[in-house]
């Protein structure tokens, strides 16, 4: 991605800088054609110039916006960036009225039309470089907040009221170039870069210990960073094996549940109690697979098609497959989607099991003889999908404020023990963050409202 900006950066430059050379030599040939009273249509070059103007502006236009993204990402600063601000400014000026005055010394009717339009273009050419190079560098100053740090009026103000207080140039030169780095550093660890070390000796006084307290917590952050991932891996890799060592006796206890089934049976109790095996090891199952599930997405073991899908198509059959589940529970889904295909880029199988979790969760928990209101609308270039329903039993918002209900385990109900396993909201927030999309709940007295967002697929 990053090597795809700037190479379309590049190319911009060099159209901005082809469409001003070509604007610059229009103009001349159109002086040199009146001048000679050459059989040439002139009209055409003035077309050309007018062409070429467009051109150069919005190339430089489209520039300035690659530019954006790549100088808030950039760390270091660039040749250009290390001139104090008036220092730049002045030095363009003085080589603008340079070439500038070379291109007014230009004596068209010495040279060939040729001859004319290798010279314009070079001194062009070269009158576009500084210009560019200039402008961006006073962007990269705006962007990164610091063109006032950058200047030499800003500079001999703070020697003034430092020499004021005692301290003399060497000095606070000096600590201004020690503080200018700790800032630098900070910057760089606030980026989540925790390889920067600072050098204690280059520092002197507060600056060192200021310092010497930001390698610590460098290294903080840096050991408190591993701790997390290791144990996260740790966490993932037992789950996947304690799920993996179950799955297997549990699939003889089905099997051997479903013969038993199968036998004709005269005792009722016996009866009752081979359902009941069958609901707890069913239940066991779906935990396991959900188990399964979970660990694969936290240690990133899942493989996502991303793809354009039609939205609206994925919600008419995810709703159709549920339509049973509902009407057992005297459920009433009430929909509002738009007519017009709702393009978007994910993986059609994983969104779908994201989608279906959530209605799952609806089917089991909704107050039955209410309503369960599914909406799918398009604001401001998102695909915004929405499940609403009214809870059977009260949500603890006390407790929920502080436990994000999408935590692995966590369900908003506390009598919530003999069925679910508390991972369907997790699992459906994972797979909605890995494929780019954005998931949240919310809760509005015993409404319960989940969210899944993304990008419409024309909008990237």
């Amino acid at each position: 991605m990053k090597k795809n900006i700037k190479e379309s950066r590049l190319l911009l430059l060099i159209l901005h800088q082809a469409f001003t050379i070509a604007m610059a030599i229009s103009i001349y040939a159109y002086d040199y054609i009146i001048l000679h009273n050459q059989n040439r249509n002139e009209i055409g070059y003035l077309i050309v110039f007018l062409v070429s103007m467009l051109g150069a502006v919005i190339s430089l236009i489209m520039f300035c916006r690659m530019e954006n993204i790549i100088v808030k990402k950039k760390k270091e600063k660039r040749i250009i960036d290390r001139i104090y601000l008036e220092v730049l400014i002045l030095g363009c000026a003085f080589l603008l009225i340079l070439l500038a005055d070379q291109m007014k010394s230009i004596d068209i009717g010495k040279y060939s039309l040729a001859g004319l339009s290798i010279i314009v273009g070079t001194i062009v050419y070269l009158m576009d470089i500084i210009v560019v190079g200039t402008l961006s560098s006073i962007y990269y100053r705006i962007v990164k907040k610091h063109i006032a740090a950058d200047s030499l009026i800003y500079m001999g103000w703070r020697i003034l009221s430092n020499y004021e207080k005692g301290k003399g140039f060497q000095e606070i030169s000096k600590k201004a170039q020690e503080q200018a780095k700790i800032k630098e550093a900070l910057e760089m660890i606030a980026d989540g870069e925790l390889e920067v070390m600072l050098e204690i000796r280059n520092f002197h006084g507060q600056e060192r210990e200021m310092a010497a307290a930001i390698n610590r917590i460098k290294e903080g952050l840096k050991d408190a960073v591993e701790a997390r991932t290791r144990d996260e891996r740790m966490k993932a890799d037992l789950i996947t094996n304690v799920s993996h060592d179950i799955k297997t006796p549990l699939t003889s206890i089905v099997n051997y549940v479903d013969l038993l089934k199968r036998e004709e049976l005269d005792n009722v109790n016996a009866k009752n109690y081979i359902r009941i095996i069958d609901e707890k090891a069913q239940r066991l199952k779906h935990l396991t697979e959900d188990l399964v599930e979970i660990s694969k997405i936290s240690s990133g073991n899942i493989k996502l098609e991303k793809q354009t899908i039609d939205f609206l198509e994925l919600l008419y059959q995810t709703g159709g497959e549920f339509n049973e589940r509902f009407e057992q529970r005297n459920l009433t889904i009430v929909t509002k989607l738009p007519s017009a295909c709702v393009m978007i880029e994910a993986d059609g199988r994983q969104l779908y099991r994201a989608i279906e979790n959530l209605y799952t969760n609806a089917a089991k928990y909704a107050l039955e003889n209410t309503k369960v209101y599914v909406e799918l609308a398009v604001e401001k270039k998102n695909a915004i999908f929405s499940i609403k329903n009214i809870s059977k039993n009260h949500i603890d918002v006390s407790r929920t404020a502080y436990q994000d209900l999408t935590e692995r385990f966590v369900r908003g109900e506390a009598s919530r023990t003999t069925e679910g396993s508390g991972l369907g909201l997790s699992i459906a927030k994972s797979l909605t963050l890995l494929m780019g999309g954005r998931f949240s709940i919310r809760l509005e007295g015993e409404l319960f409202i989940a969210e899944i967002i993304f990008p419409l697929a024309n909008s990237r």
